[in-house]
C-alpha cells in the first residue's frame, strides 16, 4: 500500500514537471506551442493559410496605394491644366503688351517725341566769306548770306527726298516748326535763334538725300552759284534729338467712327 502511494506521488510529480517543461518551452518558442501539437501535414496547411492571409493583406494595401496614386495623379493633371491656362493668359498679356508698346513707340516716332538715329547726311550752310565779297557791290550783299527762305528750301528738299527726321543746330524740325527771319539771326523752332553756320542733320537713305541736291533746280545749285558755303556729307550714323515743346490742337479734333 505504501509502495502504491509512493508511485502515485512520483507519477504526479512527473506530470507536473512535464507540464512546467512544456510551458517553459512555449514561453521561449511560442511558435512551437502550436506547431508541436500539429502533424507535418497540418503544419504545412497552417503555414500556407498564414501566407495566404498575408498575401491578401498585401494585395489590399497595394490596391489602396494605387487608388491614392490615381487620385494624386488626377489632382496633378488638374493643377497642370490650371497652370497651363495661366501661362497662356500671361503669354497673351505679354504679347498684347508688347504690341501696345510697339504701337506707342511708333506713335512717338511719328510725333517726333523720341530721339532717333540712323544713316543720313550732314549739311553745313554758311554765308559767303567776307573777303570774297566786292565792296563796290553793296546792293548784292543779300545774295551772299543765308536767309530763312534758304533754310526752308533745304528742309523741304530733304523731306521730298525721303528724310525721316531733320534737325537744325540740334533743334528737331516738325511740321509746325517756325523758320523765320529775326534780323541778323534766324528763328528756328519756338524760341531758338541762330546765326550762321547752320548745321543740318537728316536721317534717311544717304544716297537718295545726297542725290536730290544734285538736281539742276536744287537750292544747292543756287546757293553755290552765289558763293555760299554748302557742304553735304554722307554719314553712317546721325543722331537727332526729340522735339522739345508742346503740340496743341485747339480746333482740330479726331473724327469719331460713324460720324
Amino acid at each position: 500500500m505504501k509502495i502504491k502511494k509512493e508511485l502515485w506521488i512520483l507519477t504526479l510529480i512527473g506530470v507536473l514537471v512535464g507540464f512546467f517543461i512544456v510551458r517553459l518551452l512555449d514561453a521561449q518558442h511560442p511558435q512551437l506551442g502550436i506547431s508541436s501539437m500539429l502533424s507535418p501535414q497540418s503544419l504545412d496547411q497552417y503555414l500556407e493559410g498564414r501566407s495566404l492571409v498575408k498575401i491578401e493583406q498585401y494585395i489590399k494595401d497595394a490596391k489602396i496605394l494605387e487608388e491614392e496614386r490615381d487620385t494624386l495623379l488626377e489632382e496633378i493633371r488638374a493643377l497642370e491644366e490650371i497652370i497651363d491656362q495661366y501661362e497662356k493668359e500671361a503669354a497673351e498679356r505679354i504679347h498684347r503688351g508688347e504690341q501696345i508698346r510697339e504701337e506707342l513707340q511708333k506713335s512717338r516716332m511719328v510725333a517726333n517725341m523720341i530721339d532717333v538715329e540712323g544713316p543720313g547726311i550732314e549739311i553745313i550752310l554758311d554765308d559767303r566769306k567776307r573777303d570774297s565779297i566786292l565792296d563796290s557791290d553793296p546792293d548784292m550783299l543779300g545774295y551772299y548770306i543765308v536767309h530763312d527762305s534758304d533754310l526752308l528750301e533745304v528742309v523741304n528738299e530733304l523731306r521730298a527726298a525721303g528724310a525721316e527726321a531733320i534737325a537744325i543746330n540740334g533743334v528737331r524740325i516738325i511740321g509746325t516748326s517756325r523758320i523765320s527771319c529775326g534780323g541778323p539771326t534766324i528763328n528756328v523752332g519756338k524760341e531758338q535763334r541762330f546765326t550762321p553756320p547752320f548745321i543740318i542733320h537728316a536721317v534717311g537713305d544717304p544716297e537718295a538725300l545726297f542725290s536730290y541736291f544734285q538736281r539742276e533746280d536744287s537750292i544747292y545749285q543756287t546757293l553755290m552759284f552765289w558763293g555760299l558755303r554748302f557742304e553735304i556729307k554722307k554719314k553712317d550714323l546721325i543722331q537727332i534729338p526729340r522735339f522739345i515743346g508742346d503740340v496743341e490742337y485747339k480746333y482740330a479734333k479726331p473724327i469719331e467712327e460713324g460720324e
